[in-house]
C-alpha cells in the first residue's frame, strides 16, 4: 500500500502508511523494537526499551548512523522515538499498532520532514515495510531493487 504526504505549517512534510500485517501485535512489536528482527527489515539496531531510551540505526556503518531517543514506549501499541541522520534535520517516527482481525494494523508515521527528504523518506519506508512483511511472512525481500521501483512513484506523489 502507498504511503501519504501531507505538509504542516512550518513547511515540513510528514509520510504515513497504514498496513495489516499477518501476525499478531507482539509479533509485531517485537519486530519493530528486538536487535534480530530489525537487522533483517530495516538495518542492525537497538532501541533501549523505555521512554528516554536511546534508538541507534546503522544503515551503512557509522557515517549513516541514525541516533533518536524513544518518545513513547507502550507495548504493544505504541513506539515513538527521534530520528536523526546525519545532515539531516531532525524528525519523529511513530508507530502504532491495532489487533484486527487477521493480524495487526501498523500505522507508521514520519514527521518534521523537509520537503526535499519526503520522497526519499517514503520509497525507503514503503520498501522497508514491505521487507517488514516478508519477515513476518518467513520470506526473503531486495530492499534495493524494491526502494530503485519505488523512488520515481514518491517523488511524483511529492509533487
Amino acid at each position: 500500500m502507498t504511503g501519504t504526504f501531507s505538509a504542516i505549517a512550518d513547511g515540513r512534510r510528514t509520510v504515513t502508511f497504514v498496513r495489516v500485517l499477518p501476525a499478531s501485535p507482539e509479533r509485531v512489536w517485537a519486530a519493530l523494537t528486538e536487535s534480530a528482527d530489525l537487522a533483517v527489515w530495516l538495518a542492525p539496531a537497538t532501541i533501549e526499551p523505555r521512554v528516554g531510551g536511546a534508538v541507534r540505526i546503522e544503515f551503512d556503518g557509522e557515517d549513516s548512523l541514525t541516533t533518536g531517543t524513544v518518545l513513547t514506549w507502550d507495548p504493544p501499541r505504541t513506539l515513538e522515538h527521534g530520528w536523526h541522520y546525519p545532515g539531516e534535520d531532525r524528525s519523529v517516527v511513530r508507530y502504532d499498532l491495532v489487533a484486527v482481525e487477521g493480524g495487526t494494523e501498523l500505522t507508521l508515521v514520519h514527521r518534521l520532514l523537509r520537503t526535499d527528504q519526503a520522497p526519499g523518506y517514503g520509497a525507503g519506508w514503503h520498501a522497508h515495510l514491505d521487507a517488514l512483511a516478508a519477515r513476518l511472512a518467513g520470506v526473503g525481500h531486495d530492499w534495493d531493487a524494491a526502494f530503485g521501483e519505488l523512488l520515481p512513484r514518491y517523488r511524483a506523489l511529492a509533487g
